[in-house]
């Protein structure tokens, strides 16, 4: 089984600006890599399809609202409702994850959590290198602590984009040791393991019990770079806290470079990744911290 934890769903021209998918993936091969060169499906037409193509079974699909850092209001923006409407055509399929802006409106983005915690969304993603704030900023705590209410995951953006309008100062992972600090008990997903700065991200998560990572949009950098990565993440943190996610861009790559694994320890001389270690990454970790319904899953996800 695969669960890919990392998917951003919307629309170019409607959610995403052209302008602005170009900037984020021009290092990657640009729009097509974003719409899977299928522009006249809907977003969840064109998932449901790439996941058959690739053999993956669900996606936990995301928001995000980037509105606020950039003039009059033009940046990028999916409301949370939109994932219903993408859950809609496969919902055996999707896991939702919102997203909120809390500088934006602290008060709304608490209201906005409330509401997606009713309609079935299990987690929630912060950007803020995106949008242009400490992760511990006080202004922040009350989002922090309506997800422990609601026992939501945080799914946090913590590692580098192309994007110009997103300070690298806020990218870095030991800014999130003080939230952990505090929150000792908020169930987290650090997303890219914090890129370039991975080590420094390990050592965070190797601190804290509740603190997990994703290694989305790390296809890119080939399969020996990330296999011996992961396996340094196994030895300090464990597997039970490593989570395959792809990104947009590299969500064919991915799965390629996940199957070929083994292959990848075999040409480097070295012990693989035990199989019940990669079910953990590719599915079962996924499964237990987006709470995806027993029914839905070949076994125990906590086997």
């Amino acid at each position: 089984m695969i669960i890919d934890c990392h998917i951003h769903a919307g629309e170019i021209g409607k959610h995403y600006p052209k302008w602005w998918v170009e900037e984020l993936y021009r290092s990657w091969g640009g729009i097509p890599q974003w719409d899977g060169g299928r522009p006249n499906m809907t977003v969840g037409e064109r998932l449901v399809h790439q996941m058959d193509e690739l053999g993956i079974d669900m996606m936990c699909i995301m928001t995000s609202d980037h509105r606020r850092v950039y003039a009059d209001d033009k940046g990028p923006f999916t409301p949370n409702e939109y994932l219903l409407e993408v859950r809609d055509t496969a919902p055996e399929r999707f896991a939702l994850t919102c997203s909120v802006d809390p500088p934006r409106d602290p008060y709304e983005a608490i209201q906005e959590i409330d509401k997606c915690a009713k309609e079935g969304f299990a987690a929630c993603k912060l950007y803020p290198t995106y949008d242009h704030f400490d992760p511990g900023d006080e202004r922040i705590f009350p989002i922090y602590e309506k997800l422990i209410e609601h026992d939501m995951l945080l799914q946090i953006h913590m590692g580098w984009t192309p994007c110009q309008n997103a300070p690298m100062k806020y990218q870095m992972p030991y800014l999130f040791d003080d939230v952990a600090l505090r929150y000792p008990e908020m169930r987290t997903v650090i997303s890219h393991m914090g890129w370039p700065n991975y080590e420094e991200c390990m050592a965070l998560i190797a601190k804290w019990e509740n603190l997990h990572a994703d290694f989305a949009y790390w296809a890119w950098f080939g399969p020996e770079y990330v296999f011996k990565i992961l396996k340094q993440f196994g030895r300090l943190c464990g597997y039970d806290k490593l989570v395959y996610g792809s990104e947009n861009s590299h969500t064919a790559p991915g799965i390629e470079m996940m199957k070929g694994m083994g292959e990848t320890a075999r040409e480097l001389g070295v012990e693989p990744i035990a199989d019940g270690d990669m079910e953990k990454i590719m599915w079962k970790n996924a499964a237990r911290l987006w709470k995806i319904d027993g029914k839905l899953l070949p076994g125990d996800p906590d086997a």
